[in-house]
């Protein structure tokens, strides 16, 4: 019954009584990836008779992850975001396809694996059998890992080598059906940058270039909405930090999310250019300056990208206006829907708007402004964990669009009352 399974077998003496010794060789499995599976004859993984001790199954782990701090070949944030897949999918190395196959990223087997790995049969987690890969090291694990991705339907990855959470949504729907994959391997990056040795908080991502003109199918005729999207903070007080897996500040976050604007805005029918506020020593000084540069350039309207702070319990979205100004608070309204659409964040308040008096905070830059709508946004709490979560699952350019959104809604409106 053993042996046909792949196991060796043999009658050993234990004091003074008899007892049958089994055991299965190193074999393993692995990958969700959508494309058709090959027909390669494979070895089966044989049923978990004969448990490997929990120690040895640590040091597996252990080796993985000594091994991968060594690999140059990877960027740190793309180690984060790979590692993290890896603890998932192999629950640290405790998975059979893990301990038995060296298969620590459930990499289904494809011909273009070949020289990487053998094939193996094995049942995976989804209870349908299929053909995984069997790697011989984990070093052979982690090269034919980069292989995978760098072969397989997940072209543009490697425009996110600073970005980790980007890489993780741009892979996941190739590379596993689980709808909530990507908010389950980022909430795992704190751990995998933890058994990489803490590696600092990601370098700020590369945007893509803003467009320079607008598309073809914009209708002639259409008015333009311009929008002036002032970054909040500056780079010397860059606001508050955002928890994992964002970990960055205000300036460095909102500097992104505004480059994506500016690079989606002609798709909306708006023309959107950044600023940036620059330490001018009083916070008066500042936001007089970069709201002079907005009025002189002719904005339609200001919006002012930040997000927001406290315990970690806190949570939602707010978009905030000066009090009685009428035509900003018809401007926040659309966008904190829009946010709100996106983010599924509760809207504080009730109505995720909120008005400012003289004195609040913000409200220099909300009433710099005597005929220019001028909003500030606060879209979800940094010090929240599963804020951060969801937010680092849409990404920036997916928070820019909601904005766009929000932007073009109030424009359509104003047209129509007008």
């Amino acid at each position: 019954m053993f042996t046909d399974d792949g196991a060796s077998v043999e009658i050993v003496k234990d004091n003074g009584a008899y007892a049958i010794r089994v055991t299965y060789p190193e074999v393993s499995t692995g990958s969700s990836e959508d494309d058709p599976a090959t027909d390669t004859q494979a070895a089966p993984i044989p049923p978990d008779t004969n448990p490997v001790p929990q120690k040895s199954i640590g040091a597996k782990w252990n080796d993985l992850v000594a091994e991968y701090n060594a690999y140059d070949a990877v960027p740190v944030e793309l180690k984060v975001a790979s590692l993290s897949q890896w603890i998932l999918e192999s629950n640290r190395g405790n998975s059979d396809l893990a301990m038995k196959a060296l298969n620590f990223g459930g990499i289904k087997y494809r011909a273009r694996m070949e020289g990487y790995a053998s094939a193996v049969d094995y049942t995976g987690s989804d209870n349908e059998d299929a053909v995984y890969c069997l790697f011989s090291s984990v070093h052979a694990f982690i090269a034919g890992y980069w292989h995978f991705i760098e072969s397989g339907p997940y072209d543009g990855w490697k425009q996110f080598n600073d970005d980790g959470a980007g890489y993780i949504r741009h892979i996941a729907p190739n590379y596993a059906a689980d709808s909530n994959y990507v908010i389950k391997v980022l909430s795992l990056f704190d751990e995998a940058r933890s058994f990489l040795g803490g590696s600092q908080a990601p370098a700020t991502p590369v945007p893509p270039k803003p467009v320079a003109t607008p598309p073809d199918d914009i209708a002639p005729g259409t008015k333009n909405i311009r929008v002036a999207v002032v970054v909040g903070h500056n780079s010397v007080s860059t606001g508050s930090s955002a928890v994992s897996p964002i970990s960055r500040s205000e300036f460095a976050f909102n500097g992104v999310v505004a480059d994506q604007i500016v690079a989606e805005s002609p798709h909306y029918n708006v023309i959107a250019e950044k600023f940036l506020r620059v330490s001018q020593g009083s916070y008066s000084s500042e936001i007089a300056q970069v709201y002079g540069e907005v009025q002189a350039w002719g904005a339609d309207c200001a919006i002012e990208l930040h997000f927001n702070s406290a315990s970690p319990e806190a949570t939602g979205s707010m978009v905030l206006f000066r009090a009685g100004n009428g035509v900003a608070q018809g401007l926040a309204r659309p966008l904190a829907l829009q946010i709100q659409s996106l983010l599924g964040l509760p809207l504080r308040n009730g109505n995720g708007l909120q008005p400012l008096q003289p004195g609040d905070r913000g409200y220099g830059s909300v009433s710099a402004l005597a005929t220019v709508p001028s909003v500030l946004i606060e879209p979800f709490f940094g010090s929240n964990k599963g804020d951060c979560l969801k937010v680092a699952s849409i990404g920036e350019a997916g928070l820019a669009r909601a904005y766009l959104r929000g932007v073009r809604d109030w424009a359509s409106a104003s047209e129509a009352v007008s």
